[in-house]
């Protein structure tokens, strides 16, 4: 029996694209395409979380396990840890919802970082670009990363800036996070950070307490889905993949 619990978090309500996780892309809902990535990793069993009727209903006719948990949870994280904290896994893993493209082996590639880490609170994955549209896009997040692949910082903004010019890539953040169980109910119960609060990135409130974030590097993901124009994009991609 495995001892990862993978997670995702699906909320109905959306600021930028509302209901978008019951979008089709080829015939499938954007949620059903992550669910299906996430159980073709094989790294654990799989879990939505969900505020919704809609979304549980759904679930359960494409034959997703799923479970309701508070409309009180502030972030995706909390609808991960609520769903989470009554179960016996040590390692969980968050895959967001509106994550279509994200590979299954990226996902056990986190999972095995969070497995055989001893010193990782949490996993992670980046890739590296040289596309100045992802750079400049504050939807795009940067990861500053140590040699290990350690995460120093992450921001909206195009960081490292390189003063003297040149090639080097940046690394951007791709959405999944690995959690060690403890770190996750660690991580839910501290207060929004100063800086958290000022880039609107839930991943600094760790980095502000001292956790240790490693990343793994991966490929070009295909793109994650934020708005009406993501999801035109979305369908483009698919189309010329196939």
């Amino acid at each position: 029996m495995s001892n990862v619990l993978i997670v995702i978090p699906a909320r109905y309500g959306s600021t930028r694209l509302k209901a978008k996780l019951l979008e089709e892309i080829n015939g499938k809902s954007i949620l059903e395409l992550t669910w299906r990535a996430a159980i073709k990793s094989g790294a654990g069993d799989v879990l939505v979380a969900t505020d919704s009727q809609i979304i549980l209903d759904m679930c359960r006719a494409f034959g997703a396990a799923a479970v309701m948990t508070s409309e009180n949870c502030q972030s995706g994280t909390d609808r991960v840890y609520e769903a989470s904290k009554n179960r016996s896994e040590k390692f969980i893993i968050n895959v967001q919802g509106d994550e279509p493209f994200i590979e299954p082996q990226t996902i056990k590639m986190v999972a095995e970082l969070i497995k055989t880490d001893k010193e990782t609170d949490i996993a992670t994955a980046c890739y590296p670009t040289l596309e100045q549209e992802k750079i400049n896009n504050p939807n795009a997040v940067k990861a500053a990363l140590a040699a290990n692949n350690r995460a120093i910082y992450f921001s909206r903004s195009a960081v490292p800036f390189i003063r003297d010019g040149g090639d080097a890539p940046y690394y951007i953040h791709s959405g999944i996070y690995g959690y060690k169980k403890a770190a996750l109910a660690r991580f839910v119960k501290l207060p929004p950070g100063r800086l958290e609060k000022l880039e609107k990135l839930e991943q600094l409130r760790a980095l502000e307490d001292g956790m240790l974030i490693k990343t793994i590097l991966i490929k070009t993901p295909g793109p994650a889905i934020d708005t009406a124009r993501d999801l035109e994009a979305a369908r483009k991609y698919k189309q010329e993949k196939n």
